[in-house]
């Protein structure tokens, strides 16, 4: 391995993409992932926890089972959720290093509440299943989203870009 650093390190690029654009990218990064990690937490005390979600627009919606990330977000409803492209993780290309961290709030919607059926076909199961299941779904509304994605320095964008639910870019 060589002893040089690579110039997508140490290349300063501080560039924003378009709105649109970093819109567009994250809905679709959103659209080609199925797995998170969402953090909940009560009394200073943090859980994350993996779980498969789907998205609508900027929305997610997770299916949780009961257990303590239901009552912590009951407690509090501010959550934060992380997903990656796997590839990196096996990947010895910088470039291929591509995330979300979404922070916003979360609220729980059972099986008699409105928007119910909706998030549950999001998971393209038989809407039978729904009747029989205990758990609730898990709608994450983003207030922000910082996209870290090494690759966009080869396109000449800093890796880091953060879009928020107000319109403001940084």
């Amino acid at each position: 391995m060589s002893e040089q650093v690579p110039e997508i390190f140490t290349k300063k690029v501080e560039r924003l993409l378009a709105q649109g654009e970093l819109e567009a990218r994250i809905l679709n990064f959103l659209a080609s992932r199925r797995l998170c990690v969402l953090s909940t937490s009560r009394d200073n005390e943090p859980r994350s926890t993996p779980i498969l979600f789907r998205s609508k627009g900027f929305t997610l919606y997770m299916a949780g089972e009961p257990g303590l990330k239901l009552g912590n977000i009951m407690q509090n409803p501010d959550v934060s959720v992380g997903i990656f492209d796997p590839k990196a993780e096996f990947s010895d290309e910088i470039e291929d290093i591509t995330g979300l961290q979404i922070s916003g709030h979360a609220r729980l919607i059972s099986r008699e509440d409105a928007g119910f059926s909706e998030a549950f076909k999001l998971f393209g199961r038989p809407q039978a299943w729904a009747e029989h299941w205990f758990g609730k779904m898990i709608e994450v509304i983003p207030d922000r989203i910082e996209m870290l994605s090494m690759g966009l320095k080869l396109e000449g964008y800093a890796a880091r870009q953060i879009w928020s639910a107000a319109g403001e870019k940084k």
